[in-house]
């Protein structure tokens, strides 16, 4: 991703402009999708993640090495895990369900921040048009570039991590909905263990084949998300339209 912004053909002040607005849409994507695990955790009776100092929204408390690099690079990526202890959940009556909570609140977290980030930019962009010319129009612009590049990366985010292979949130949601002699065996032991290296061979072959097979599956998980999403913008198209924005 930050390879392919400074290969193009463009002046370095608009590179460096794409720059900030990418590491502001990936930076508030990530603290939220980590901090809405920890929240969650932490809500349910679990005190872990908030001594361990992940219940903030500060980015440099959860992001995580490897999936930072892979994300700037190929454009996904994760942050750092955070860690939870099970047997503290006691809000609810079902362990079970008290863990699919947990993991899906990330994924959850990115679709409310994708939601907000879409309406920020319809109407950053329609103040744009409104009070075009001068200085004022380089900040409706610059408002609705972050806005429309967080929507994008929050969703990215969200559809990436709904993946069911190991470390994401979606191989997790599926482990709970396993039966406990599947779990225990040593066939999904063993895959648990190689799928990290199946996901970088999977990427590594899209990367030099061209052939979009990961992001590919990723767009394919994305569009429900995203055509939800255009469908609760509309009253605010029509809104900003009546208000003359």
């Amino acid at each position: 991703m930050i390879i392919e912004l400074f290969r193009q053909q463009i002046p370095m002040q608009e590179k460096i402009y794409y720059l900030i607005v990418i590491l502001f849409a990936l930076t508030l994507s990530f603290a939220i999708h980590e901090f809405m695990h920890a929240a969650v955790a932490v809500w349910l009776g679990d005190e872990t993640p908030r001594n361990m100092g992940r219940l903030t929204l500060n980015p440099l408390a959860h992001l995580d090495p490897m999936g930072t690099i892979l994300l700037l690079v190929a454009g996904f990526g994760w942050g750092k895990p955070v860690m939870y202890n099970p047997r503290n959940l006691r809000r609810l009556k079902s362990y079970r369900g008290m863990n699919i909570m947990v993991h899906l609140a990330g994924v959850t977290g990115n679709f409310v921040l994708a939601y907000l980030a879409s309406i920020f930019t319809i109407l950053f962009g329609s103040l744009e048009l409104r009070f075009g010319g001068g200085n004022i129009e380089l900040i409706f612009r610059a408002l609705a570039d972050a806005f429309s590049y967080t929507y994008a990366f929050s969703l990215m985010l969200l559809a990436f991590n709904l993946l069911p292979i190991p470390p994401l949130d979606g191989y997790h949601v599926l482990e709970e909905l396993l039966p406990y002699k599947v779990r225990s065996s040593d066939g999904y032991r063993k895959f648990e263990r190689l799928a990290p290296s199946i996901l970088m061979v999977i990427f590594l072959a899209s990367t030099f084949t061209q052939i979009p097979i990961l992001s590919g599956l990723v767009d394919l998980i994305e569009k429900p998300f995203s055509f939800i999403i255009t469908i609760l913008d509309m009253p605010f198209f029509l809104l900003f339209q009546f208000v003359g924005l």
